[in-house]
């Protein structure tokens, strides 16, 4: 880590003050979730690999991934590593409307709670009653479930007992599980248990009881700040996580980019009366396995923001593939997310405005 001045832990996230905190903001355990994550994500694998595949399904052409929100974040991954080494174009739906799709097209639909309309919207629209058709519905249940068993479509059911954005390990693995015994992924079985480790061990180095902490460092450096957090190369789907999280959360606006598109537009503006760098926290996530010349960049951008005197650092979330290197990018990012919402004496669990909205939406 490239820590910026004055970043320490003396604050309500010390040992000492943290459990009193704890239990005063997170009355529900919140982070008991983010604990289990290694457990479920070697779960979501085993259910990947032992499901069984139905008879209609071979190698696709191309993969169509339909989801929103916490439930997308699995699919967005996957898309990742497919454009990085993938011989299978995937792509993700965020939306209404499925694309033109041929028979030798896979949709899976993706939705935690098996409510999202916009995912089971564009599923319906795929479902033309070819029972040669590749489709799988994978959710705890709801609408989605109830679709999938009216018109005889594969369905992968899953149970989970918190928020759909702590069941990242269901959302990534059990896809990686399925479109690697399709051909769809290279994925050899030392990179997912490397990946599953790399879990384990981000999961204890950012936990409460560790420190010093980074999670905990960075929530500290965010603050009223509005976070920017900037991905390197294919750190761009974690750096998206992240403001994520921080919304839901933290309750704190947060926004995302990447390196090195960054570095060709929004750096401009930081040199600017209107840039506000005292009024951002700029974050780069990097990565061993990132591309030599975004490791630069990253260097470079850092020391250029420090000299604009934005509070900026750079958090190296290790790993020796991508596919590690972004998983424990996201575990440190939830953690992050985490301590900010305590520093903002916030419940990280309720997402009452999203609630709301979904409500009004329903009775529209």
């Amino acid at each position: 880590m490239t820590n910026a001045p004055g970043v320490d832990e003396t604050s309500v996230l010390a040992p000492a003050m943290i459990d009193a905190v704890i239990a005063k903001y997170d009355p529900a355990g919140f982070h008991t979730l983010l604990e289990r994550l290694p457990q479920q994500s070697r779960d979501a694998w085993a259910l990947g690999q032992s499901w069984p595949l139905p008879r209609t399904f071979r190698t696709p052409s191309r993969v169509v991934l339909t989801g929103l929100g916490g439930s997308a974040i699995g699919a967005d991954i996957v898309v990742t590593l497919a454009r990085l080494s993938g011989r299978i174009p995937v792509e993700i739906v965020r939306g209404y409307r499925a694309p033109a799709i041929d028979a030798n097209t896979l949709v899976i639909a993706c939705s935690f709670s098996g409510n999202t309309e916009e995912t089971i919207c564009a599923f319906q629209e795929t479902l033309d009653g070819d029972p040669a058709s590749m489709r799988l519905a994978l959710t705890t249940g709801g609408r989605l479930a109830d679709l999938a068993r009216d018109r005889d479509v594969p369905l992968m059911t899953y149970a989970w007992d918190g928020p759909p954005r702590t069941a990242l390990g269901y959302g990534l693995f059990t896809l990686l599980g399925v479109l690697a015994r399709l051909d769809v992924l290279p994925l050899a079985d030392n990179e997912v248990t490397a990946a599953l480790d790399g879990i384990e061990d981000a999961t204890t180095r950012y936990g409460i009881a560790t420190t010093p902490n980074e999670a905990k460092q960075v929530a500290i450096l965010f603050g009223k700040r509005l976070p920017v957090i900037i991905g390197a190369d294919f750190l761009e789907v974690a750096a998206r996580r992240f403001a994520g999280e921080v919304s839901e959360n933290a309750k704190q606006w947060a926004f995302s980019t990447a390196l090195p598109e960054f570095n060709h537009n929004m750096l401009q503006a930081l040199g600017s009366p209107g840039g506000m760098p005292h009024a951002i926290a700029p974050i780069i996530l990097d990565a061993p396995a990132v591309h030599p010349r975004n490791h630069l960049r990253a260097t470079e951008t850092l020391d250029l923001l420090l000299a604009l005197h934005a509070r900026a650092q750079i958090v190296d979330a290790g790993g020796a593939t991508p596919l590690e290197a972004i998983v424990r990018a996201t575990t440190f990012t939830s953690w992050a997310s985490y301590y900010l919402a305590l520093l903002q004496s916030t419940d990280p669990l309720p997402v009452d405005v999203i609630d709301l909205f979904k409500e009004r939406m329903a009775e529209s």
